[in-house]
């Protein structure tokens, strides 16, 4: 007899979560590929012997690699983002190649904090970050929130766990 499998996660980040990636991871990915390419190339070009045509394309091929990992990932891993509460446990399912699942029990949840960037504010968003008891990922994220349901989400775990702090 098979035990009975944990419901999946329903609740999903908001929509424009997939913008927030865009513009940060892009801008990110940006700023490394024209340091590579502006930057590094002429350096390996001046100090290398071995550079040639090859490596500039293949240098070339990864700045490339890199916005375009940039500009797709973050709608797939929006398509994958799960969570939710069943009962006392905060159920979370992410990921894009490596799909995780995770259920962790309110009782094991140490603190819970509220992270908004200044991206995150302009887009409205929160994420919401939970310390556990224990080594194993002994924090977790929750991105992608609307700024007012990631508060709702803090106190329903202040208030579940009995602490009677915000």
């Amino acid at each position: 007899m098979q035990p009975a499998a944990t419901p999946r996660p329903h609740e999903r980040l908001q929509r424009r979560v997939v913008l927030y990636w865009l513009l940060a991871d892009g801008l990110s990915s940006l700023v490394v590929s024209a340091l590579a390419w502006f930057v590094g190339r002429p350096l390996l070009a001046k100090y290398w012997e071995a550079w040639s045509p090859t490596w500039e394309n293949v240098l070339l091929g990864a700045c490339l690699g890199l916005v375009a990992l940039a500009v797709l990932t973050p709608p797939l891993a929006y398509a994958r983002w799960r969570f939710g509460f069943l009962g006392d446990l905060l159920l979370m399912r992410y990921g894009i190649l490596f799909v995780e699942e995770r259920a962790v029990p309110v009782r094991r949840m140490q603190h819970v904090d509220l992270v908004r960037g200044p991206i995150e504010r302009l887009f409205g968003l929160a994420t919401l970050v939970v310390f556990t008891a224990g080594n194993e990922g002994s924090a977790f994220r929750v991105p992608g929130l609307a700024a007012s349901r990631a508060q709702e989400l803090r106190d329903f775990i202040v208030e579940a766990r009995g602490d009677g702090r915000l």
